[in-house]
């Protein structure tokens, strides 16, 4: 079985013209050029191998975070430690919870999994999805049962 030949990060001919040079060579605008997007492809290829295909989340108690009083959430995909992040997750309110109106940074989607959920005027129920687009604002967020529902957006700030 033949062994696969190691790609370099540079052309051949590159390779060998630095390996030559006692000092740098003059290179052509066209071979810098050619040098960049080969290193930045290696680069992104090598991004893209460092993240994992599949991310499984359990459904289980643990994970949870007090983001306030009466509300938890758990990261599904995302960062949390960037501020405004875009993520997806779960959100947990106990009953009679409120939070002020705020605003959304990017497009946010909720689905309903459990309980209600008013956001202003609209009051949504188990099986409802409700979609904000980026930049709008909507009134109180409140709950009279509690809830359980997926969100994907910026946490509310």
């Amino acid at each position: 079985m033949e062994k696969p030949k190691k790609q370099h990060a540079l052309d051949n001919d590159v390779l060998e013209m630095l390996a030559e040079a006692h000092q740098a060579p003059a290179l052509s605008a066209e071979t810098t050029a050619r040098m960049r997007n080969s290193l930045m492809a290696k680069i992104r290829e090598k991004k893209k191998t460092g993240k994992q295909p599949f991310v499984t989340v359990r459904g289980g108690d643990e994970d949870w975070i007090e983001a306030l009083p009466g509300a938890k959430i758990k990261i599904l995909q995302g960062d949390f430690s960037v501020p405004n992040s875009l993520l997806s997750y779960l959100v947990r309110l106990e009953p009679n919870f409120k939070l002020a109106g705020h605003g959304h940074p990017f497009d946010e989607e909720i689905l309903m999994l459990e309980g209600d959920l008013s956001l202003g005027e609209t009051t949504l129920s188990k099986g409802d999805f409700h979609f904000a687009l980026a930049g709008s604002t909507h009134g109180e967020v409140s709950t009279i049962n509690g809830c359980l529902a997926y969100m994907r957006g910026a946490l509310p700030v």
